[in-house]
């Protein structure tokens, strides 16, 4: 068992001065205090330049660098490659942990390649959190409690809302291994947003180790809070990339067909959603974009017995069926 191993925590910081110091003393008021605390300010032009300042000044344990405005992916990137710690753990701005977080992880008997923790929606301006959680352990297959150890394989639906850098710790030196097996040697894939679902489930996996504890130690500000990233109105079509490069994943695995029922699932669902925060100027290009690539489902010999169980298939069904204004109308309020 390590003895009071290092914690990188990396922060992508961009314009989001308002809620900053929130997450900022969230990691700082940890009660392991062991921390790197690496905050990659990426082209802010608010006030957020300022808090950053004050908390390196105050605390030897940040460290600030500085970088054109380039996502969240290229952050992540740029913080992992300065890592000292042996274990890495990726923060976002404007949400904020539990103070016992790396508490909770250090008093593991032993480490896993990723620790999993829960994660719900927390908003400050009603000082709301939601009981929606990220996931369920009746989701892992054999699982005991939080020191159960299981394979990607353990996973009944991985499209889940476990795809996301923000609930996992994860062991360095596997993420340096992972970074090996990519030809650009990046975590992340850059320049696109959504790109925390790729990572998530391409470390997964190839993670031999994951530990699970159910516990909400994460609270992440809600969607329809100010954004603090790119405007999601102008990137809406990355989500396209980002499920061409999961479904590359899963082919190369030889695991498409054990997870295209859940992969389906997830795209529709994604899909629909990511069409009501499109700009209105493009909002008929993604809807027939997202219909022309849910329409090859039908050359699949998917199991409509099957596909009628999948969550919210109703919603597909009317993809298919309705125009991008009926569409709009119908789900408006509901998606």
């Amino acid at each position: 068992m390590e003895v009071n191993p290092l914690i990188s925590v990396i922060i992508p910081v961009y314009n989001s001065g308002n809620y900053l110091e929130e997450c900022l003393e969230s990691v700082r008021l940890q009660t392991y205090q062991n921390l790197e605390i690496l905050c990659i300010n990426d082209g802010s032009v608010d006030n957020s330049v300022d808090i950053l300042d004050k908390y390196e000044k105050n605390d030897k344990r940040f460290v600030i660098i500085n970088q054109n405005n380039l996502g969240a992916g290229k952050a992540r990137n740029t913080g992992f490659s300065a890592a000292k710690g042996e274990y890495i753990s990726f923060v976002d701005s404007d949400d904020r942990v539990s103070l016992s977080l790396y508490k909770k992880f250090t008093d593991l008997p032993q480490k896993p390649d990723i620790y999993m923790f829960n994660a719900c929606e927390y908003n400050k301006k009603t000082k709301n959190i939601s009981p929606r959680y990220f996931f369920s352990v009746q989701e892992w297959k054999n699982h005991k409690d939080d020191r159960s150890v299981h394979s990607f394989d353990d996973n009944i639906n991985p499209f889940h809302s476990n795809m996301s850098a923000v609930n996992k710790i994860f062991k360095k030196s596997f993420l340096n291994d992972l970074a090996k097996t990519k030809a650009d040697r990046k975590l992340f894939p850059a320049g696109l947003i959504f790109e925390d679902q790729y990572f998530s489930l391409f470390s997964m996996m190839k993670a031999k180790s994951i530990m699970i504890n159910p516990d909400p130690l994460y609270y992440y500000r809600s969607l329809n809070a100010d954004s603090v990233t790119w405007n999601l109105a102008d990137r809406v079509f990355d989500i396209f990339k980002i499920m061409d490069m999961i479904e590359g994943l899963l082919k190369d695995a030889n695991c498409y067909e054990a997870y295209k029922y859940a992969f389906f699932q997830h795209k529709y669902q994604q899909y629909a959603h990511l069409f009501f925060k499109a700009d209105f100027n493009s909002r008929k290009d993604f809807y027939n974009e997202m219909k022309k690539r849910l329409s090859i489902y039908k050359n699949e010999k998917l199991d409509p017995n099957i596909c009628e169980r999948l969550v919210l298939y109703g919603v597909y069904k009317n993809i298919m069926r309705l125009g991008a204004d009926e569409f709009y109308e119908k789900y408006k309020d509901k998606v």
